[in-house]
């Protein structure tokens, strides 16, 4: 076993072949991908990449998976376990690969109908990636009699393929919500990791206390079978869904660095060929943080680059409510247009009306918490006493009040020769 020190979980072992993966190019290649894009802009300290967060995730679901075990050995044999087990850790090591340079900013910069995952599962199938799960899968197979390959990682990791022959239901969904749903070990790892890199306390949870109260909920009756939390661990599940509120509106929404994340895409689309990353795997794997730095030094003196490169920052001279409702929104939109508008007056083109004025519109649900007990989104509550589970919301008046509104922030942007002009328009 192999042994990397993390800052957020302390010794995180691997094993050799698993060491083979992520010493893989693909795989380094996340240690030139920050985490949080442009953040570090705002925040100094988040200069943390996805390689670390990966780590962290196997980490996690690792010990998620090995706690459920142990309250319900019946679910599996031994094999069996182990063969689940083995294929959560290299879905965890595999499911960001396929993230452009600095991470969600870019994704506008996707050729049509493209997102990173689809980059990911062709960083999975068509690199060294692949051949090196195969081996992996060999040994795995010679003495469990179970294969892992790159089309079995997928399979489970998309969940969309359920009418595949291989797709064993409900074991599959049970093994994707610890990796996607309401409640998995990708969101638990940064939300703790990008807390402490920011240095800001919003992020922070009991986690110990929440994965100490994972389970299972299952239904043979009705072929179901999910990942749970028992009631002792539902206040630890209420923090950790506020821990993800607080830092979406206080970090990851913040107003400068969604300003930053527009003035890299801006630049981007002067850098890239053909103003989109390329959709050949080996192009694309390319493009990570240092090379999109040293193509805009290259381009110094251009004001696309200059802009990022010197952190020009138009002022924020209007933003709505954190949760702005129709009334507010229909006002943005009033200001935005009269803004525009009188700024064309005063002679601006209106291709160049980028240069003045910037309009962000952010919406994101607080959580995406079902409320059934069918689906990798539910999070079924189980009860001492009682045969059946609850629901999440009969269990927590506060996750049910949260659900009610999204978070909806807009914000308006102007440069300083602009500025009196927006006040006075906004207030006029």
């Amino acid at each position: 076993m192999y042994q990397f020190r993390d800052p957020i979980h302390g010794f995180i072992e691997v094993s050799e072949l698993e060491k083979t993966l992520i010493d893989s190019a693909p795989f380094q290649r996340l240690r030139n991908i920050k985490q949080l894009a442009t953040t570090y802009l705002v925040y100094h300290g988040a200069e943390h990449t996805r390689f670390g967060h990966s780590l962290g995730v196997m980490h996690l679901v690792t010990k998620a998976f090995d706690v459920v075990i142990s309250k319900n050995p019946e679910l599996f044999d031994e094999h069996r376990r182990e063969w689940y087990r083995q294929i959560l850790r290299l879905i965890a090591l595999i499911h960001d690969l396929g993230h452009a340079a600095f991470s969600h900013a870019s994704e506008k910069l996707f050729e049509d109908g493209l997102e990173h995952e689809d980059y990911t599962k062709d960083i999975l199938f068509n690199t060294e990636v692949a051949d090196i799960i195969r081996k992996i899968g060999e040994t795995f197979n010679e003495s469990h009699n179970y294969d892992i390959t790159p089309e079995l990682l997928w399979l489970i990791y998309d969940g969309k393929d359920v009418m595949d022959e291989n797709y064993i239901m409900p074991d599959f969904i049970f093994l994707k919500s610890f990796m996607d749903g309401a409640l998995d070990c990708d969101k638990m790892d940064y939300l703790i990791r990008d807390s402490y890199f920011c240095g800001v306390k919003y992020g922070d949870y009991d986690i110990e206390r929440l994965v100490s109260s994972f389970t299972a909920y299952q239904n043979a009756d009705e072929n179901i079978l999910l990942l749970a939390v028992e009631y002792g661990g539902v206040h630890a599940l209420e923090e950790f869904v506020l821990a993800r509120y607080f830092m979406f509106i206080q970090v990851y929404f913040h107003k400068t660095r969604r300003f930053m994340d527009k003035r890299l895409v801006s630049c981007l689309e002067n850098i890239l060929p053909d103003r989109k990353y390329p959709v050949n795997i080996l192009e694309y794997m390319d493009w990570d943080d240092t090379k999109v730095i040293n193509e805009m030094k290259a381009h110094k003196g251009k004001s696309f680059s200059d802009n990022f490169l010197e952190r020009n920052i138009m002022s924020c001279i209007y933003q709505t409510d954190i949760h702005a409702n129709h009334s507010e929104v229909k006002r943005f939109s009033l200001i935005v247009r009269t803004l525009e508008k009188e700024i064309k007056r005063l002679g601006v083109d209106e291709k160049d009306l980028g240069n003045y004025v910037i309009v962000d519109e952010v919406s994101q649900p607080v959580h995406k918490i079902s409320e059934g007990l069918k689906d990798k989104n539910d999070i079924p509550i189980m009860v001492e006493y009682q045969e059946k589970p609850e629901t999440i919301y009969e269990k927590s008046l506060l996750l049910a009040a949260l659900r009610q509104k999204p978070i909806s922030i807009n914000r308006i942007y102007v440069a300083d020769k602009f500025k009196e002009l927006a006040k006075e328009i906004i207030h006029g």
